[in-house]
């Protein structure tokens, strides 16, 4: 089971509640004596759980963006280089620039860029037509 999911459960289980609402520190020394194989929590975690479950419905841990740790310079550079020779590829690009492959797709992305492989097709002759028909 999920960490947060199985300390939001504690926290809402009728054996720690009952009747009356338990203290988060309560939540904290409760969940450390029934669970002494994990890791001990603290007071900030139960009510950070808490929180994010009483405002957003649920306990997931949410994703966030990664940090892009490129400067203006470097995206620039990323940029340029792609300008250049568009037919390089964004690893290509990443070991040239010495940055992540990620970070080069994360300034396409900001870009409105794509990367792509092209492929190469044959033409269309005259008798594709009819044999379609």
């Amino acid at each position: 089971m999920h960490f947060r999911r199985m300390v939001w459960d504690e926290i809402e289980s009728d054996d720690w509640f009952g009747d009356r609402t338990r203290t988060q520190a309560e939540v904290v020394r409760l969940f450390q004596e029934k669970y002494p194989e994990m890791p001990p929590i603290s007071q900030g975690t139960v009510s950070k759980i808490e929180k994010q479950f009483r405002e957003g419905g649920h306990v997931r841990q949410l994703k966030t963006n990664p940090p892009n740790n490129l400067s203006d310079a470097q995206k620039l550079d990323v940029m340029l280089m792609l300008e250049e020779n568009p037919h390089t590829s964004s690893r290509q690009t990443a070991s040239a620039l010495n940055v992540s492959h990620s970070s080069i797709l994360r300034v396409l992305t900001e870009n409105q860029m794509h990367s792509y492989k092209l492929v190469p097709t044959n033409e269309l002759t005259e008798d594709d037509f009819n044999e379609n028909l």
